[in-house]
């Protein structure tokens, strides 16, 4: 599946689907990451899987630096990955949580984030932001961003203790049927708002990853014993 995004030419820009198998990074007896059907997808998408960098995620608001050195790596400890290295893949897995895509179209610069709820109330897409403009100097106003497809308000229901965690956002807290749910990409468009982002250049896809059991993994939905996700990439041409 490809996305769209802005109306560019320079990028690469690929979420997979159900149908391509779940695209899990596995780790050997050795703690070496391991292929799966990770190389035929990116292979499929007409990318080098040596130029692909993935981060291995922990839930967490760490943003990594890719550079030549780290192709074909899988990043420890981070959530995000940037880089303005043409020919390098940004990957990330998802199933439910937002993954993020930034595009500088004036640095030539690319970024991608896996926000969960915990990322999201850590405000990693403006930390993201904030991180383009301190290593590329990117101005907000020149970058673009895509929200992929994700839990949406209408499934992403929590308790108490984490609606609390939210409390500094409630317009985006929704009660139905004494159940509490949140919206998080409109709180993520709020967070890039307020780093400068230009409204027209935030663009959230409508697709719920739960409401969509035959297109999209969905840990909410299904609760697997073993993680199935989609991978998200972006790169520069």
């Amino acid at each position: 599946m490809k996305l769209d995004f802005v109306d560019s030419k320079e990028l690469v820009l690929v979420l997979s689907q159900k149908s391509d198998s779940s695209l899990r990074v596995f780790r050997d007896d050795n703690n070496q990451p391991t292929e799966g059907d990770r190389r035929k997808y990116f292979s499929a998408q007409g990318i080098d899987y040596s130029q692909v960098v993935a981060a291995d995620l922990v839930h967490g608001d760490n943003i990594a630096l890719v550079t030549e050195e780290n192709k074909a790596r899988v990043i420890p400890d981070c959530d995000a990955l940037a880089t303005n290295v043409p020919g390098i893949i940004l990957a990330i897995t998802v199933a439910d949580c937002l993954p993020l895509y930034f595009f500088d179209s004036d640095k030539k610069a690319v970024a991608l984030a896996h926000a969960g709820w915990r990322g999201v109330k850590a405000d990693i897409a403006g930390k993201v932001v904030r991180f383009m403009a301190k290593n590329y100097g990117s101005n907000p106003e020149d970058i673009a961003v895509l929200v992929g497809p994700h839990i949406g308000l209408c499934h992403f229901e929590v308790q108490s203790d984490v609606a609390e965690e939210f409390a500094l956002w409630p317009d985006y807290i929704e009660t139905r049927a004494g159940k509490t749910f949140i919206d998080l990409a409109g709180i993520v468009r709020a967070q890039l708002l307020e780093v400068g982002i230009n409204p027209e250049s935030i663009n959230i896809s409508s697709e719920c990853t739960y409401c969509l059991p035959n297109k999209y993994f969905s840990y909410r939905r299904d609760h697997p014993e073993e993680f199935e996700v989609m991978a998200a990439g972006i790169g520069i041409r």
